[in-house]
């Protein structure tokens, strides 16, 4: 049974159950596969799945989702390579599902690599309007590519850019901005090697952060909305990125699903107080979803 890191104890006192929180921590991560409605009907899908032995099972609040067990190597199927489905865990799938695109829409995706919730958007958005995937590393965009031309997304296009310095003379109906953070959350996607330093990297993660949605919101139309996401639980990553958002710009935060099974964000941490609006972002802890830890701010941009 792997040891947790010391840094995942300062996060006791916002959950609801310490004890169901450091078992699910323990846990093996589950199987989840994200259905591509571009290369499969929905029943192929399924039939597939039972043909192969797998048992599965439908997730609430993220519709295309899969919970798979008896499929041993998702990403080894003859499937997979066809691009019937994506590898994606039950919470990465929850950012899309709350932008919730319409088909036609004008949607970025800020910091697109590896590239799966950006073929959700372009599903949801079912192939129509302008998809931009925009990503820094060139190695990544080579991934981020792979996986587009996999699942056969007709309407995305990718640009490489410093998510900060993206240009504006466009403009957008929606961004995601999943950023980089800490990745907290991500604890039990290595068996419990992780060890996140947050005395170190993750001290500049913020100044990152808060500059990416600053500049998602510059690109967003009047009236427009942007997905702020992370995979960690840090408070100087989530909330607090959001509260300086707020105080630079005339936003509203939007309250999510009431379908979702997280809990409401916090107001206060070590001292700082936030405004009561944050309540209606969401944290999401692994013994609710059993998946990755995440966190979710849905902002509209006023006038």
């Amino acid at each position: 049974m792997p040891e947790l890191p010391p840094q995942i104890d300062r996060y006791g006192d916002l959950v609801d159950d310490r004890d169901a929180f450091l078992e699910a921590l323990r846990r093996p991560l589950p199987t989840d596969l994200r259905w591509n409605p571009f290369k499969v009907t929905r029943e192929r899908f399924e039939e597939r799945l039972t043909a192969d032995g797998a048992q599965w099972s439908r997730l609430e609040g993220s519709p295309d989702l899969y919970r798979v067990e008896g499929l041993p190597g998702p990403g080894l199927t003859w499937a997979y390579h066809l691009g019937w489905y994506h590898p994606q865990g039950y919470t990465s799938t929850l950012p899309p599902v709350i932008l919730d695109p319409a088909a036609g829409s004008d949607v970025l995706d800020l910091c697109a690599s590896p590239g799966g919730k950006t073929s959700q958007l372009a599903a949801q958005m079912m192939g129509h309007g302008v998809l931009v995937a925009n990503d820094i590393n060139h190695s990544r965009i080579s991934i981020l590519a792979a996986n587009l031309e996999r699942l056969g997304v007709p309407n995305a296009l990718i640009s490489q850019y410093r998510g900060e310095n993206f240009p504006e003379r466009f403009r957008f109906d929606h961004v995601l901005a999943d950023v980089p953070c800490s990745g907290e959350g991500t604890f039990r996607i290595d068996g419990g090697r992780y060890n996140p330093d947050r005395s170190g990297r993750a001290r500049t993660l913020p100044r990152i952060q808060l500059a990416l949605l600053l500049k998602a919101l510059k690109i967003t139309r009047p009236g427009g909305t942007v997905l702020y996401s992370t995979c960690t639980w840090a408070p100087e990553e989530d909330e607090a990125v959001v509260a300086a958002a707020l105080s630079r710009m005339e936003i509203e935060i939007l309250p999510l699903p009431g379908n979702l099974p997280g809990q409401p964000g916090i107001t206060s941490w070590e001292g700082t107080d936030w405004p009561d609006d944050l309540t209606r972002t969401m944290r999401f802890w692994p013994h609710h979803t059993d998946s990755w830890g995440f966190y979710c701010a849905h902002l509209r941009k006023s006038g």
